[in-house]
Order: C-alpha cells, then structure tokens, then sequence
C-alpha cells in the first residue's frame, strides 16, 4: 500500500495534466503539469471554478454539463471524440482531451479526477495529414487536367495527322505533315518532362541539389519573379532524402515569397558554416508576424516545410516583420562520412 507522501508523487509526477474538482465544480488540487499547460500556479486555481480553465463562449455550457455529470457520476475516458478547448492565462486557446473519473470519498463527498491532456502537436500532425492529403489530391487532379488537356490533345492531334500522313500522295505535302507530326511529338515531349521535373528534379540525382535550386530559381525568373542563387557546394555532405527535403524547403519558401510577400524578388543561400548545412530563403515582402520560430501555427506551407526539416534532423526558423520581409532558414548538422555510410 503507497503511503500518503507516496500517492503525492504520483500524482506530481503525472505526464498529464490533473486536477481534482468538487460537487460544486470548484478546483481543490492540480499537478505540476496543469500549472506548466495553462500558466497559473496552484496557489492561483485552488478555490476557483473549473470553468475558469474554460474560453468564455463555452462556460455556460459547461456548467450545465458538468451538473449532469454531478447527478450521474460515472468514468469518461480520454479521446471520445469532443472538440475541446481550454484556457490558458494569456488567453491564449490549447486543444486538450479530457478523461473524469469519480472519487467518493469518506464521508460521501464527490470529488471528480480530471486528467487533462494538451493535444496542440497532435492536432498539428492531423491538420498537417488532412492538408497533405489535400494537397496530393489537388495535385493528382492538376496532373490529370494537365494530361488529359495538353498531352491527351496533342496525341489525339498526332492520331489524325498520323492518318492523313499515311494517306497523303503529294510529295512537298506529305513532307510538311511530316515535319508537323515531329514538331507535335517534341512538343509532347517536352510537356510530359515538364510534368516530370515538377514532380521530382532530375537534376538532384544526376547533378546535385544546386543545380536543382539554380533550375528552380531560373524558372521562377523566366516567369517574372526575380530570383537570385548563392550556393555553396553541399550537395556531397547530404544523402538523397536530406537533398530533396532541402529542395521541397526552398522551393515552398520562393513559391510562398512569389504567392505571398507582395515583394518582386527573392534570394536563396545555400551554404556551409560550423558543420552544418544551411539554406535560406530571403524576400523584401509585407512579412506576416514579429519575429517567430515557425510552430505549426502559421499555415499548412510551414508546417510542411517544419515536417520536412525534421524528418532529416534540421531545424526550421521563420523570422519575419511586418513589412520588411521574411526569412526561411533550416540548418541541418553535417554528418560524418561514416556515420552516413
């Protein structure tokens, strides 16, 4: 049997949030981890409602609920399914999952045990999977636009020119189709390679990731946005995965500088300094927030470009001022030759 100090630790050293709240909905106890995940201390929540934990537009709710849960008392598991939201003492909202279990105590009180899960990097990952598998099919569906528009067109027209070519008696005439048919089938060609290098650069397997951002940045500036390349040779220091994981980060970080920053340019920077591999991404844009550490908050591209910088044990900084720009940076530590092998 645990002594009275030993159930104390326990409850301390809980992973998750716990609070122990009475018939009335009044706090008596918290853990550690409720002072860390909401920012009041013990001494602050002890006394006051649970509801206080609560954004405002849901504690009239609550407390109706929470009455029902008074007058039949039973165990809710964690993760039913709710869409909750707590409070934190900056106002700041943090999605949570909540389990209750009733404790019936001596002298007949109730006291219900709430365990209070923060679930922000869950939510993250699950809005990142339902954008990714937006995005793959939004992408499946311009793949099939593309095909069914342009190549399936240009084959169709080479179908028939193929027939009249077979048909055609004239000499000069049947030369000109000839020369028609050849320059339908570069076209296609070229198209369908098109569609390719979009999907993945040749260029990082046959030449390295600096061709492959240099390619990038000179396609960018054939379309009007001015793009400019530093690049240092680091193409020998990264493995395939950590190469197109640089790449797809620099190339979210000029596609949201030409959608977004309002800015006419762009640089990208990619270099070595202290063993590490750094890339850069740099506009002259409307910038969108005062100086933060890219968290997943701030939309579906950094979270990607956050997910991938991980993936290769990188780390992602935004810092960005309103109006004066933005600046993508990853730093990935160079491994040793051994360690890669």
């Amino acid at each position: 049997m645990l002594t009275t100090d030993e159930y104390r630790a326990v409850f301390d050293a809980a992973p998750d949030g716990v609070a122990v709240v009475d018939h009335d909905g009044v706090i008596r106890a918290v853990n550690p981890k409720v002072e860390q995940m909401f920012g009041w201390s013990a001494d602050e929540l002890i006394g006051r409602p649970v509801e206080a934990l609560l954004p405002e537009a849901l504690r009239e709710v609550h407390v109706a609920y929470r009455e029902g849960f008074i007058r039949n008392p039973h165990d809710r598991p964690m993760g039913v399914g709710l869409d909750l939201k707590a409070l934190r003492s900056d106002g700041s909202e943090v999605p949570v999952e909540i389990s209750l279990s009733p404790w019936v105590q001596a002298d007949g009180g109730l006291r219900v045990v709430c365990s209070i899960r923060d679930v922000t990097g869950y939510r993250r990952l699950q809005n990142f999977s339902e954008g990714a598998l937006r995005a793959t099919e939004e992408e499946r569906k311009r793949i099939a636009r593309e095909l069914h528009d342009d190549t399936a067109q240009r084959l169709a027209t080479l179908i028939l020119r193929v027939g009249a070519l077979s048909r055609e008696r004239d000499h000069a005439r049947r030369k000109a189709l000839f020369e028609e048919v050849r320059a339908e089938i570069v076209e296609a060609a070229e198209s369908v390679k098109r569609m390719s290098r979009g999907l993945r650069p040749p260029e990082i397997e046959e030449l390295g990731i600096e061709s492959a951002v240099r390619a990038h940045v000179r396609t960018l500036s054939e379309a009007g946005f001015k793009a400019s390349a530093q690049l240092g040779r680091v193409n020998d220091v990264l493995d395939a995965t950590q190469k197109l994981a640089l790449y797809r980060i620099v190339q979210e970080g000029l596609s949201n500088a030409f959608r977004h920053s309002g800015a006419e340019s762009a640089s990208v920077r990619l270099f070595r300094s202290e063993g590490q591999v750094v890339a850069e991404v740099r506009d002259r844009g409307c910038g969108f927030v005062a100086s933060v550490e890219a968290d997943g908050r701030t939309g579906l591209g950094l979270i990607g470009m956050q997910e991938r910088a991980q993936m290769i044990g990188g780390r992602l900084c935004v810092d960005s001022e309103l109006g004066k720009g933005t600046l993508v940076r990853v730093t990935l530590p160079i491994q040793s030759e051994v360690a890669r092998e």
